[in-house]
């Protein structure tokens, strides 16, 4: 095992941050659209407002429990992490600030520019706004003055809110708060100029004395609370009952009143209202964030409208259409064409549509006797379920996992259950403590043949358009009776502890995994080529570092492409000199899991999987992936890796220090953009293009 030293490794959250930080930088970056940058921004302010609410909801649970606990990977005890989060939290807002300050100025180009909340307008615009603010927005608005008989009000998590210091004719500090409605257009266009726009929140703020008019306004502020989200099975709200999904609406419902994490204002200092909400929440003021940016950017999509055709070639990422699956005929039999060859998928490069296709034609086939599928986020109007339901209707027999814990979908899926128990399908909640997070799809014939579907994304019509993810469709026999053995075992609430093919989590993903290194560090020590390839969203998982770490000592080459959270530093002196850490964002989502082991002279598996190399993944959920045994899927994966590791454009290489840098490139260096090469060798005319790339790539 490796040297558990602490400059090999990170710690998680810090190695969070980074990932957002990278995030931010693709705000800044000039060459991205202007309209896709704002984008951005709006995705990295809603990363950070989940990371408070789940990781550093749980750090501040673990300060007041036990303050003295510490960071497996680096020693580091929850104070420091605590200090270390929240400082570099606040030096990212400045970058911040003047990423969104340039983009305001560049939509002047476009013709569309913001009002600002004091800025001098015409008495006509002036008049105009005033009057919808006084009939269309302060009628839905509920004004509250905190006193003696009147305590401050909850708020909701995320939900912004107007703060207003008052003073009293008699001297006496009152503080006030607006609401700020839900149900009304987030930006206001003034008559004289349409692409001239004001947020609402701003509108409020510049009017609120209006609301206030018995008292002299000292301060305003508008706020939003961010509230800790981190409720598992230690809270002892997932015992098992009759009726789990009633245990989930109570566990949505508790985690809306958990106690704030985070409150992000704008406006000015206004300190004694800071002040107040610190003593009120039990905040420090370190968890208190100033931005001079919007709070929320769920005004984009009204904005985007401002936008015309012809602007929008500038302003957005050119359009993209998904390309047709060359080894697939989408107008004939999908399950007789399976029956016949393996096809891998390649996500949003190819069309989701054959395996919507596929679960269409099964729900008419009447060779079809069942179908079992895992469902963990779907799409609002998703015809994936629009096609179980009617399988069910056809007199078929249905099985659906549903996993109502999926963070943040547990409402989503409540409703779906309910959905699918009424049109007769045999819904399955899971197992108790382990979230079933595999994606697997299992049709049976009657002839007692099968075909299945291994992901290594959620079943989503809608995400499928922006995560990079591939699929494997197989009529295998040792595959499809693994998926079959799977389904079974969950039914009876017990785990795969035996399989032919897959590699099944809990309890047989990591031994094999562990056992797949050792392959390559025995190659090494013999001195033949050796390599490990792995893409993944994460990885946290200790064991498994050190083993990767233990392969870099014995001299395997190893690559890791990891989009978010790493916690293995690579290039250090004698521990991890033999690994390079990379991570790609760019336009679409990197969430592909590719496992691949062996050096290119010798045979190279290659897996793919639900599952990131995190202890939550390998030892507590249910997971699977699946061995490519097909050789064009093969050579498919292995030119999405090539792809990834020549990316000069997305990519950030990860330094011995930790430090993430771009890739150098020179004068006369070919840039290399995965995602758009790899959506274009989609479009290519025959899956012969599409491999014959591979050469030309290397």
């Amino acid at each position: 095992m490796a040297d558990e030293k602490a400059e090999i490794y990170t710690n998680r959250e810090i190695s969070w941050l980074q990932f957002n930080e990278r995030v931010l930088e693709e705000a800044e970056r000039v060459s991205t659209p202007t309209f896709e940058r704002l984008r951005f921004l709006s995705i990295y302010m809603n990363n950070l407002d989940e990371f408070y609410r789940v990781r550093v909801g749980r750090l501040n649970d673990q300060l007041i429990l036990d303050n003295e606990s510490y960071d497996t990977q680096t020693k580091t005890n929850v104070t420091v992490q605590f200090r270390t989060v929240l400082r570099k939290t606040k030096r990212l807002i400045p970058r911040f600030d003047l990423a969104y300050d340039k983009l305001n100025q560049e939509l002047a180009n476009y013709g569309i520019s913001q009002i600002q909340e004091t800025e001098k307008l015409s008495d006509k615009d002036e008049n105009f706004l005033k009057n919808i603010f006084k009939y269309k927005v302060a009628p839905q608005m509920m004004p509250f003055i905190v006193e003696k008989n009147h305590p401050l009000p909850f708020f909701e998590n995320e939900k912004q809110v107007l703060g207003v210091t008052l003073k009293t004719k008699k001297g006496n500090t009152r503080f006030g708060f607006l609401p700020i409605p839900e149900d009304v257009d987030k930006i206001v266009r003034i008559p004289s100029n349409p692409k001239r726009f004001m947020l609402i929140e701003d509108l409020i703020f510049r009017y609120a004395n209006r609301i206030f008019h018995k008292f002299i306004v000292e301060g305003k502020m508008v706020f939003s609370v961010v509230r800790n989200a981190d409720i598992d099975e230690s809270d002892g709200l997932y015992d098992y009952d009759p009726d789990f999904s009633e245990t989930m609406s109570k566990i949505v419902e508790v985690r809306n009143f958990r106690a704030p994490v985070m409150v992000k204002f704008r406006g000015n200092s206004a300190p004694k209202m800071l002040n107040y909400l610190a003593r009120n929440f039990a905040l420090r003021k370190t968890q208190f964030f100033k931005y001079s940016t919007p709070l929320e950017f769920d005004y984009l999509d009204e904005l985007e409208n401002l936008f015309t055709k012809k602007m929008h070639k500038k302003a957005f990422y050119p359009p993209v259409k998904p390309a047709n699956t060359k080894s697939l005929d989408e107008s004939k039999d999908i399950i007789d064409q399976l029956l016949e060859k393996d096809v891998l998928m390649s996500y949003p490069f190819e069309s989701f549509s054959p395996m919507v296709r596929l679960l269409e034609q099964a729900s008419k086939d009447e060779r079809v006797s069942h179908l079992s599928m895992t469902l963990y986020r779907v799409s609002k109007h998703s015809k994936i379920v629009a096609a179980l339901i009617a399988a069910s209707k056809k007199g078929k027999d249905v099985t659906v996992i549903i996993e109502l814990r999926a963070r943040f979908d547990e409402e989503n899926n409540i409703d779906l259950s309910e959905k699918l128990n009424k049109a007769g399908i045999n819904v399955i909640y899971g197992l108790p403590g382990y979230k079933v997070h595999s994606k697997l799809l299992l049709i049976e014939l009657k002839d007692y043949r099968s075909v299945c579907l291994i992901g290594t994304g959620n079943f989503n019509e809608t995400t499928a358009r922006f995560y990079t993810d591939v699929a494997l469709m197989t009529s295998d026999n040792k595959i499809t009776a693994d998926v079959k053995n799977v389904f079974t075992h969950i039914e009876i609430g017990s785990f795969v502890q035996q399989s032919r093919a897959l590699l099944v989590s809990p309890l047989l993903m990591k031994p094999k995994l562990i056992e797949l290194m050792d392959e390559e560090i025995e190659a090494a020590k013999k001195h033949l080529p050796a390599r490990i390839i792995l893409k993944m969203n994460s990885l946290t998982e200790k064991e498994m570092m050190n083993k990767l770490v233990e392969a870099s000592k014995a001299g395997v080459k190893v690559d890791l492409i990891v989009r978010g959270i790493c916690c293995l530093i690579p290039g250090v002196k004698g521990e991890t000199e033999n690994i390079r850490v990379r991570s790609i964002v760019g336009r679409y989502l990197e969430h592909s899991r590719i496992f691949a082991f062996g050096d290119g002279q010798r045979e190279r598996k290659y897996y793919i999987s639900s599952a990131d190399l995190m202890t939550r993944n390998l030892t507590g959920r249910v997971e699977a992936a699946s061995p490519i045994y097909d050789e064009e899927g093969k050579k498919k994966l292995q030119l999405i890796l090539d792809l990834c590791l020549q990316d000069n454009v997305n990519a950030r290489i990860q330094n011995a220090k930790g430090k993430y840098v771009p890739v150098r490139v020179g004068k006369r260096t070919k840039l290399v953009d995965s995602q758009a090469r790899l959506n274009e060798l989609a479009h290519a005319e025959t899956v012969g293009k599409w491999i014959k790339k591979i050469v030309n790539q290397k």
